[in-house]
């Protein structure tokens, strides 16, 4: 149990300090609803970016390291890469639980709504 804490203390600080898409180019994609998909900044061209992603979402300009504040959520599970998609605690934990990583609070999130 000590040795998870542990663990978890240490990806919470790589998750923090790393940027999301140091190696990123130029093209984002998104899902349906326009959320910036975190691990998916790897796109040269608009055109190459859709090819991927297709009809299931979008595929917006990088924005640098992180994305607009607006467009990620307020919770983040980190395992091997961050993922800051859910909206409620639990719902991030119990991701987080089943990837064998953990959630925390988005420190780049600031909501729209004020």
């Amino acid at each position: 149990m000590r040795t998870h804490k542990i663990l978890a203390g240490l990806w919470l600080c790589v998750a923090i300090w790393q940027p999301q898409c140091a190696l990123a180019a130029s093209y984002c994609a998104t899902s349906q609803d326009g959320k910036i998909l975190m691990n998916e900044c790897g796109y040269e061209s608009y055109e190459a970016c859709k090819r991927v992603v297709g009809n299931s979402g979008d595929c917006i300009i990088n924005q640098g390291e992180q994305p607009a504040p607006a467009k990620v959520a307020p919770y983040c599970v980190v395992t091997w890469a961050t993922e800051c998609k859910y909206y409620d605690y639990e719902t991030c934990n119990q991701a987080a639980k089943t990837q064998m990583g953990f959630c925390y609070l988005n420190p780049d999130y600031i909501n729209p709504a004020k």
